[in-house]
């Protein structure tokens, strides 16, 4: 791995458990072991460092949910691997994240709901229309369904929501998944996914 993607690979992760705001280029270099004139090789400053870590982040999330929805399984199955992609980027999230993310950097906030806002509505365009073909997702307006989703998760994903909820950022957006699925599926479409879930998670175990 080149020193450019290990400064950003760590500075992801420490940004999103401990915040950025607070984080130093000093601390960085020497939890990573090198020169700061190598971070500032790469990185002229902490915003451009965040910037990247930021592209990066949307990069791999948008790679990986593409892959799920543009794949030839069933919708059921789409769905489950989506709740287990958000599980990967969102469990260690910290409330200092999304805080430091909306007060220091509200030009990255304002990419992030537009950019998430647009992938929603993608993925579920094409799901819900996969859906009704299968007969597992009820035949109600898909506009109405994806904004109704759009603004739970936006609501969720709000710092004073983070910071002021029981919940982990994780658990609020599973819970948040959960509630919308149970209400989109049919029958049918409940009753296989309840399967296919014990299913993934027997095999998880």
């Amino acid at each position: 791995m080149s020193d450019k993607n290990k400064i950003l690979n760590f500075s992801h992760d420490k940004f999103i458990k401990e915040g950025f705001y607070k984080t130093s280029i000093d601390e960085i270099a020497s939890e990573l072991k090198i020169s700061k004139k190598t971070i500032y090789k790469y990185f002229p400053s902490k915003a451009r460092l965040l910037d990247e870590v930021m592209d990066m982040r949307i990069s791999n999330i948008n790679k990986l949910l593409d892959e799920i929805v543009d794949s030839e399984d069933d919708t059921i199955t789409k769905f489950l691997k989506l709740i287990s992609c958000q599980k990967t980027f969102s469990l260690n999230c910290s409330p200092h994240w999304f805080r430091d993310i909306e007060v220091h950097a509200p030009h990255l906030k304002l990419k992030m709901d537009k950019l998430r806002s647009e992938k929603i509505t993608r993925i579920m365009s094409k799901l819900l229309l996969q859906g009704k073909r299968e007969k597992v997702v009820v035949n109600v307006p898909a506009d109405i369904l994806i904004t109704a989703l759009n603004g739970a998760i936006e609501a969720v994903t709000s710092s004073d929501f983070i910071y002021n909820s029981k919940y982990s950022f994780h658990d609020a957006m599973k819970i948040t998944s959960e509630i919308f699925l149970s209400g989109i599926f049919t029958e049918t479409g409940r009753r296989k996914y309840s399967n296919k879930k014990k299913l993934l998670e027997k095999a998880l175990k």
